[in-house]
C-alpha cells in the first residue's frame, strides 16, 4: 500500500515558529478520549473512518507568501493499537488537501510527513486524525509533536516502487491447508501475467449484503426530485484512499503452481483496475486514466496531475471501475457516475464513443452531454441509474456490462443496441466473455459465487468462502482467479474438479484486493 517516505533531504528553508498547527488547539470529535497537552494521548471512536481529533490551521504562523510555497507538516507519533489516518482537509472538513497517510502499531515510533501544495488560507483548514481500523475497533496513539516547514516547491510522488520480496514473497506460495502438489493439468509449462489492484479502503460487511443493497435502492422515487446537476459536489475520495498494483506471474509446470511477485507499485490515489493494452500498462483511477508505455517503465517521472502527458481525462470519468483492451490502441472503460461505457483512443487521449444505460430500462437522472462534467458534479451512488461497474469487449465492437444496483448482466452491440441477459444478481461485478468466446461469466459478489449465463438464466459454477467476491477472471480452461475482498486473499481454483490449487494473502499490500486482469505470457 502507499508507503510514504520520510522526507530527509528536502531543502528546508524555514521552520515556522510557532508552528502552523499546535497540539494545544486540538478539537475532540465523536467522544474520543484525549488527554495531555503535548504529547497528547488519543483513543479514537470505534467506528471506522470516524474523526478523533482535528487541529486548526494557524494562517498567521504561515504568513503571506507570494511564491505559493508548499508546507511540510511533520508529525511525530506512535500508534499503540489499531490503525489511524492523518491528513489535512479544507475548512468545511469535507475535502482532503493532502494525501491521507496511515500508521499502525507495527510502525512503532514514527514520523508522518504531509505536504500541502500549494498552501492556501482558503483551502487548508484542519489537520485530521481519524480511526481507519476495521471490525468496530478503536485505535490508540500518542502524538508527540507537530512541526511545520516552508519548503522548496516540490511535488509528492504520485507513484512509488515497493519491494516485492519484502511485501509478497514471504507469503505467496503458502497454501492454506492444502498440499502444493496438484493434479496434473498439462505437462508443458504455462505462464500468465497478472495485474492485481489493492486499496486502503477496507471491506464494510454491513454495507455489502444483498439485503442492504436491495433496501438501499428500493425506493421507486429515488430518481425523482433530484438536485440540480450544477449543485452536485465533485467526485469524492480522490485523495481519501490510496491504492496499489501488484504485477504477478503465475507459473504452472507439471504438478507445481507458483505465483511470483515481479513488481509492486503504490499510488497516493485510489487505483481501481489496470490492464495491458498492447504494450502499454493502463491504470484506471476513480477519476482518470494513466497510460504507461510498458510494465518495465520507471514511475518516478510519472506525473498524474491534470494536464500531464501521462494522464487522460474526460468529463464522464466519474467513478471509473474497470479498463480492458479492445485492441492495441483502444480500451473500454466503465463509469459508474455516468452509468456509461466509454471507448478511449490512447493515441489521442480522447473518448471516441459513449454509451449510457437506456432510459426505457433504467429510468433517467440527468441528460448528460459530453460537456457536462461528472467529475466536477458527481452523480453519487444513490441517484445513479445502475452503478455500471464493468465493461468487457465482446471482440465484435460491443461489450458486456454488469450493474450493481439491479444485478444486471447485459450486452451492448457495435451499434449501441442493448440486450439484457439476466437480472437480479444485486451487487454483481465483472461480467466477462469466456476465453472460448461462447459463454459470459460474472462474480456474484454478495453470494461468493462464480456465475455463468445460460439460455435459461445464470447458473452457479463455483462458490467460495467469501462474503464479498470482488472479481473473478478466467486464467485457463476451468481455472479461475478469485478476488476475495472481505478476506484480502486470492484463490486459484479448478472449478471443473472443485479443487482449490492455491490461496494467497495480500495483507502487506493493503486492506483489500480489488480487480484483476490476466493474460497468457507469450
Amino acid at each position: 500500500m502507499w508507503a510514504d517516505t520520510v522526507i530527509r533531504n528536502l531543502n528546508l528553508r524555514e521552520e515556522l515558529l510557532p508552528s502552523a498547527f499546535s497540539l494545544s488547539d486540538a478539537v475532540i470529535h465523536n467522544a474520543s478520549a484525549v488527554s495531555g497537552a503535548g504529547p497528547i494521548h488519543i483513543t479514537t471512536p470505534r467506528q471506522q473512518w470516524a474523526f478523533a481529533v482535528t487541529i486548526p490551521f494557524r494562517p498567521d504562523a504561515y504568513g503571506v507568501r507570494a511564491d505559493g510555497s508548499p508546507l511540510l507538516v511533520r508529525i511525530g507519533a506512535a500508534v499503540e493499537s489499531g490503525r489511524i489516518g492523518v491528513g489535512c482537509v479544507t475548512p468545511d472538513l469535507k475535502t482532503y488537501v493532502s494525501s491521507e497517510l496511515e500508521r499502525t502499531s507495527e510502525d512503532g515510533n514514527t514520523i508522518v510527513d504531509l505536504i500541502i501544495e500549494p498552501i492556501d488560507r482558503d483551502r487548508c483548514g484542519w489537520l485530521v486524525v481519524r480511526n481507519t481500523a476495521e471490525n468496530d475497533t478503536a485505535s490508540r496513539l500518542v502524538v508527540r509533536s507537530i512541526r511545520t516547514f516552508v519548503v522548496e516547491a516540490q511535488r509528492s510522488p504520485d507513484l512509488i516502487e515497493a519491494s516485492p520480496p519484502a511485501l509478497l514473497n514471504l507469503v505467496i506460495g503458502q497454501y492454506h491447508g492444502l498440499n502444493a502438489a496438484v493434479e496434473r493439468r498439462e505437462s508443458k509449462s504455462q505462464r500468465f501475467r497478472i495485474l492485481l489492484t489493492h486499496t486502503s479502503r477496507s471491506w464494510e460487511g454491513t454495507r455489502c449484503t444483498r439485503d442492504y443493497l436491495a433496501q438501499r435502492y428500493s425506493d421507486p422515487r429515488r430518481l425523482h426530485h433530484l438536485p440540480c446537476f450544477e449543485q452536485l459536489p465533485g467526485l469524492p475520495n480522490q485523495q481519501l484512499y490510496s491504492g496499489g498494483i501488484s504485477l504477478l506471474e503465475l507459473v504452472m509446470e507439471n504438478d507445481v503452481v507458483q505465483v511470483i511477485a515481479r513488481r509492486c507499485i503504490d499510488s497516493r490515489f485510489k487505483l481501481q483496475h489496470a490492464s495491458f493494452v498492447g504494450s502499454r500498462l493502463v491504470l484506471c483511477f476513480e477519476g482518470f486514466l494513466a497510460a504507461i508505455p510498458d510494465t518495465e517503465h520507471g514511475v518516478t517521472e510519472i506525473d498524474l496531475r491534470p494536464g500531464s502527458r501521462w494522464r487522460i481525462d474526460d468529463n464522464w470519468f466519474g467513478g471509473l471501475h474497470t479498463v480492458f483492451a479492445v485492441n492495441d490502441d483502444v480500451c473500454v472503460v466503465s463509469s459508474s457516475g455516468a452509468d456509461a461505457v466509454l471507448w478511449v483512443d490512447l493515441n489521442s487521449g480522447k473518448v471516441i464513443r459513449r454509451w449510457r444505460l437506456p432510459a426505457e430500462l433504467y429510468g433517467t437522472n440527468y441528460a448528460l452531454t459530453p460537456d457536462m462534467s461528472v467529475v466536477d458534479h458527481y452523480i453519487h451512488n444513490d441517484i445513479q441509474l445502475g452503478h455500471l461497474n464493468c465493461a468487457y469487449p465482446d471482440g465484435r465492437g460491443g461489450c458486456f456490462i454488469s450493474t450493481l444496483i439491479q444485478g444486471d448482466i447485459g450486452h451492448v452491440d457495435q451499434d449501441g443496441k442493448y440486450s439484457l441477459l439476466d437480472r437480479g444478481h444485486v451487487g454483481c461485478h465483472g461480467a466477462r466473455l469466456s476465453q472460448s468466446g461462447q459463454d459470459v461469466y460474472f462474480a456474484d459478489s454478495c453470494g461468493g459465487r462464480l456465475m455463468l449465463i445460460k439460455p435459461g438464466g445464470a447458473i452457479e459454477l463455483h462458490r467460495v468462502d467469501s462474503r464479498w467476491l470482488h472479481d473473478v477472471e478466467e486464467v485457463d480452461r476451468d481455472l479461475y482467479w478469485f478476488c476475495l475482498g472481505d478476506k484480502n486473499e486470492v484463490a486459484l481454483i479448478d472449478v471443473a474438479r472443485g479443487r482449490e490449487l492455491g490461496r494467497f494473502t495480500f495483507g502487506t499490500r493493503g486492506v483489500n484486493v480489488q480487480f484483476v486482469s490476466i493474460v497468457r505470457d507469450r
